[in-house]
């Protein structure tokens, strides 16, 4: 499903992937939302900032890139909604991802 009212196209899917801020040794697993070549939304279990710099990679670490954090709200009492801007187009996980979900 694509999603409307944005310039980019996003695919809503949900999929497991780790996210790591830069400097930490053990990596998260969140879901994604939605996704594009340059960045997705995803769901955490903990709070992160505005421009802090995170690596986010597949279950396998086969797809490693890193993106900024745009935004995060509070979406439920221990979620958090937020926003990633990747530092590079990432294609090929785009559409790695809607190939997977189909």
């Amino acid at each position: 499903m694509i999603l409307p009212g944005r310039i980019e196209r996003r695919m809503s899917v949900n999929v497991i992937a780790c996210l790591a801020g830069q400097d930490a040794a053990i990596p998260e697993t969140v879901t994604t939302e939605n996704i594009s070549e340059h960045g997705a939304r995803v769901i955490s279990g903990r709070q992160w900032h505005a421009n802090e710099r995170v690596v986010v990679s597949d279950l396998f670490g086969d797809f490693r890139v890193t993106a900024e954090v745009v935004y995060c709200e509070r979406v439920k009492e221990d979620q958090y909604a937020m926003g990633l801007k990747f530092d590079e187009a990432c294609l090929e996980l785009a559409h790695g991802i809607a190939l997977d979900d189909k």
